[in-house]
């Protein structure tokens, strides 16, 4: 068995508990979400997501700091050189207390600008400053534990994280579902938010604890002066690349809210909502993966490397263009099902959430590997340009046609910058080859993907409508992309490594259930 081969069954049992544990809290949030729309509104819903999206512009606090110290935890977990990660640690937990601090300071001197991000307030809800500070304290309490979760991840346990977080989740978002429907008491919702992220961070950190016991150890020794350089020097590039992300990413919700007003802004929480299902399943996979590769670029020969991003491109530009179909095809029917015809928003407006998730998700296989093989300096002044003109055409183009408006803006900055520099510094300096075979790949995947698309939403425009004809449509989702793909892509090498996890992965849920 080779070395890229031998990741197969730690892979495996990471995606498969970490999908497990995610499917319940994705079940709970969307019954949880519909008691929400139930007792509370529209108005509620779009409050929620705005200040959400506030405090992930606080979270610019991490600076890019966490995907630094991974990628240096890598080499010593693979030599087990627990004195440094011990050192580590201890670095990680003194940069992310004061973030913790931060994030909870700058949210509270927010609070007198809340209405600078909406167009109008809503006059029917009381007490928006305190619920706004019970969602800072939220957001602010991770920072205090989440630096132990790091070293889950790095030992590819990330599944331990995860079910944690469901069994304190699934109970929490049930009393919360009682309490809703009792009290319909937003304040009492949010209190009970907090106790629940603040149990399921203690328990991470206990077991963390149980685990590596070395992690109480006091002699702990000072990081050497090229390993805090070098932590620097990445921490420096990667601020650059999360004030970008963040401003790509994380205002949306808020140019929403100032543009189209915050029921606009709630009713596209629900499709991020639905678009976050089968992120459940993108972490996952990534959360098993990335650490593989990570332990493969610290130990493995070039062309391993070259390798593995190759089946991993091809596996997410495989899952990521069904993932897209089946999102266009079915959004606004399971809408309907689920909360009725007056949460859909507008055709082109759901047309641009399914491409900004196809581009976006496209661009995971290669930040991942960028990550792992730290290679955060090379771009880090276009993530400042793509962040600059996403809110110079998102805004231009939110005033003349709303909410359609801005995700155009944000899906015409993506592929102006990110989408040919990313592939190219990966290349240059990673993989160290040319990226014309990446580009090309990418133009077949696409146009597979659009003529599968375009078969599949025929083909479902033959259905019904209600729970028939929405179990319909998933049948054809299920099938039609597939049975494009398959002729296209079977005897690519790529294909064949796909086919043997997929049987692996099969064989071991089967073992898991037997």
């Amino acid at each position: 068995m080779t070395e890229l081969e031998g990741q197969g069954n730690r892979i495996a049992k990471n995606f498969r508990n970490t999908v497990a544990g995610e499917f319940l809290l994705a079940v709970l949030k969307f019954l949880s979400r519909k008691v929400f729309v139930l007792f509370l509104g529209k108005e509620y819903l779009g409050i929620n997501g705005l200040f959400t999206d506030i405090l992930s512009v606080l979270s610019l606090a991490e600076l890019g700091f966490g995907i630094s110290i991974t990628y240096s935890f890598y080499r010593p977990v693979a030599q087990r050189d627990t004195e440094q990660i011990k050192s580590l640690m201890r670095l990680y937990c003194r940069v992310y207390w004061t973030m913790g601090g931060a994030v909870l300071v700058l949210g509270l001197l927010l609070t007198p600008f809340l209405g600078f991000f909406v167009r109008e307030m809503p006059k029917d809800i009381p007490h928006i400053p305190l619920i706004y500070f019970l969602n800072v304290l939220n957001a602010a309490i991770p920072y205090f534990f989440s630096y132990k979760s790091t070293l889950l991840y790095v030992y590819q346990k990330k599944y331990l994280d995860t079910m944690i977080r469901a069994v304190t989740t699934a109970l929490v978002t049930v009393a919360q579902m009682v309490l809703l429907s009792v009290t319909g008491s937003y304040i009492q919702y949010l209190s009970l938010s907090i106790v629940a992220t603040l149990a399921q961070n203690m328990v991470v950190s206990w077991k963390t604890d149980r685990l590596y016991p070395y992690l109480r150890e006091k002699d702990i020794r000072p990081l050497s002066a090229d390993a805090l350089r070098d932590i620097r020097h990445n921490v420096r590039a990667m601020m650059l690349h999360r004030v970008g992300a963040v401003a790509v990413f994380g205002t949306d919700n808020l140019l929403i809210a100032k543009f189209a007003g915050v029921v606009h802004a709630g009713l596209y929480s629900n499709y991020i909502m639905i678009r976050g299902l089968l992120n459940v399943v993108i972490n996952a996979l990534s959360n098993a993966v990335t650490p593989a590769m990570g332990n493969l670029t610290a130990t493995a020969t070039l062309e391993h490397r070259r390798k593995a991003f190759d089946r991993l491109s091809f596996c997410g530009a495989w899952l990521f263009g069904w993932m897209s179909i089946c999102l266009y095809c079915l959004y606004d029917p399971f809408i309907v099902l689920w909360l009725g015809d007056g949460w859909l928003l507008p055709g082109p407006a759901v047309l641009l959430v399914v491409a900004n998730f196809y581009v976006t998700s496209m661009r995971i296989p290669v930040a991942n590997t960028k990550s792992v093989m730290g290679l955060f300096h090379d771009d880090r002044y276009k993530s400042i340009v793509e962040a600059l003109l996403n809110l110079f055409l998102s805004v231009v183009l939110g005033r003349r046609w709303g909410i359609t408006g801005i995700l155009a803006g944000t899906l015409a900055s993506t592929l102006s910058l990110p989408f040919w520099i990313e592939p190219l510094g990966l290349y240059r300096y990673g993989l160290k080859q040319t990226a014309g075979k990446y580009f090309k790949d990418y133009l077949l995947h696409l146009v597979l993907t659009v003529a599968a698309g375009a078969l599949t939403v025929f083909l479902c425009g033959g259905t019904g409508e209600g729970i028939f004809g929405f179990l319909h449509k998933g049948v054809c989702c299920i099938l039609v992309p597939h049975m494009i793909y398959l002729p296209v892509y079977w005897h690519r090498e790529e294909c064949r490594f796909l086919r043997a996890r997929v049987s692996g992965l099969l064989a071991s849920i089967g073992k898991y259930f037997s």
